[in-house]
């Protein structure tokens, strides 16, 4: 664990999320998701100091594109100085509910992935509803969304269907990883 995901995790327990960054059992399980065999526009919402970020920076090709979305100044702070060298990602320091705005302003629409640890289950229902929409309403009918949970409560959210889970026992605490896509209910919307 580093300093700054202990700092930071001290400072505000509840929108870091997690005790402990997470393992490298889940960061390669949740990266083997994406499909690059061709160029893809992948979002990651939280990606807290970048545990997951660097896997899915692994397997990137060239012509693909990684947008970091993170709320917190410091861990943002932290990802510009660390990817500052690679042109396929961008940090872009804001609010998850902002997210389609953001990626207007960015001239994307419908990315290929969204990738996101962030503890809906821990969150107040209210912004819970408003984050979930806001990641449905930036995802296309080929997007897929995949969130690694302790429980399976965003699989059964009337916005997703899930497409696949697969659970990571070696991680603290043991989590859920899963694929999402827009359910027909949430594309009528």
């Amino acid at each position: 664990m580093s300093l700054l995901f202990f700092k930071r995790a001290l400072a505000n327990p509840i929108r870091v999320g997690y005790l402990v960054p997470s393992s490298g059992f889940l960061t390669r399980q949740t990266a083997k998701r994406i499909d690059f065999s061709k160029p893809r526009v992948v979002i990651e919402l939280g990606p807290g100091e970048g545990c997951h970020t660097r896997q899915i920076v692994r397997r990137m090709n060239a012509e693909s594109k990684l947008i970091l979305i993170e709320l917190d100044e410091h861990f943002a702070a932290h990802l510009e100085k660390q990817f500052a060298e690679d042109p396929r990602v961008t940090v872009i320091h804001a609010n998850a509910l902002e997210l389609l705005p953001t990626l207007e302003r960015l001239g994307i629409s419908n990315p290929d992935y969204i990738v996101s640890g962030i503890p809906f289950t821990i969150m107040g229902r209210e912004l819970r509803e408003q984050l979930l929409s806001s990641i449905s309403q930036a995802m296309g009918p080929e997007s897929i969304f995949i969130t690694y949970q302790v429980s399976h409560l965003i699989a059964e959210h009337e916005l997703f269907d899930l497409a696949r889970s697969r659970q990571c026992l070696l991680n603290v605490p043991p989590i859920k990883v899963m694929e999402l896509r827009k359910s027909a209910a949430s594309m009528a919307i």
